[in-house]
């Protein structure tokens, strides 16, 4: 079980990490170049191994912990840095525990091009092992989606939330262009973080809010110090809100807008993902 300072959830859960889409403004990977500890050619094949799909080096840790040569064993929580890696070890972790919503690898892209159908299959098949929590799975290729539905290897189950993550119009476009061909449930979300632009202005825009059945809206600005950090302007907030007003859609606003937004925040859930007092 891992502790979260993510305010739209309760726990994260990380069977993969690692991801290849190269988002400059990546938080993940700054944490885990914090906590790697040693790079992929020093780890021989203790209790991990690695494998290539498509040209891309791929991890599989089984244990929590690596042993150096010598025979010391470390911790290692990113043994391959982050170049994907499931980790077999960390599959079980909510099975028997208190109900709750998580957040699935919020350290990754599950549903990456990358990403090989058995790995989703193994986090799947623990999702049905813990039935009492609800799972929040968020993608920047929502086309990973519309392949699973195909191949009928997609959960179709209440408690299985599916969300997109846009940043822009030109990734909304491509979240329309997936969405419009998705028909396993209505628990379909919306991630606009970083908002790096005035999305509700975009054409596609109406279409998502109008026809694509979307259940929620999360929304957040661009965290950590980097030199080109984007800075939403508030009108561009001002805009999602009054959209998701309009048609009826719970909308969450990320801490990372307080200061532009000020308070209090809008934090919206869905029926199916509110907390019980």
């Amino acid at each position: 079980m891992e502790k979260t300072r993510i305010d739209w959830c309760d726990s994260t859960w990380n069977p993969v990490t690692g991801c290849l889409h190269g988002c400059e403004y990546c938080y993940a990977r700054r944490i885990v170049e914090r906590f790697a500890g040693f790079e992929p050619e020093e780890n021989g094949e203790w209790n991990m191994i690695q494998y290539e799909k498509g040209g891309e080096r791929l991890g599989i840790a089984n244990s929590a912990q690596y042993r150096t040569a010598s025979g010391k064993k470390i911790s290692a929580p990113y043994p391959f840095g982050f170049i994907p890696t499931l980790h077999r070890y960390r599959l079980n972790d909510y099975v028997g525990k208190k109900g709750r919503n998580i957040f699935v690898c919020s350290m990754a892209d599950l549903f990456g091009a990358w990403v090989p159908d058995s790995w989703i299959e193994e986090a799947f098949k623990a999702c049905e092992k813990a039935p009492q929590h609800k799972y929040l799975f968020l993608t920047k290729n929502p086309a990973r989606y519309v392949e699973l539905q195909g191949s009928k290897k997609i959960i179709k189950k209440d408690n299985m939330w599916y969300g997109a993550s846009v940043s822009d119009g030109k990734s909304l476009i491509k979240f329309a262009n997936c969405y419009s061909r998705i028909n396993f449930g209505t628990n379909l979300f919306l991630s606009i973080e970083p908002i790096l632009s005035d999305i509700v202005k975009t054409a596609t825009w109406n279409e998502c809010a109008e026809c694509y059945c979307i259940d929620w809206v999360i929304i957040g600005a661009e965290t950590g110090r980097r030199k080109d950090k984007a800075i939403p302007k508030k009108e561009w907030i001002e805009h999602i809100v009054s959209d998701c007003y309009v048609n009826n859609i719970p909308l969450f606003m990320k801490s990372s807008l307080a200061e532009i937004w000020g308070e209090p925040l809008i934090q919206e859930f869905p029926i199916g993902l509110r907390r019980k007092e």
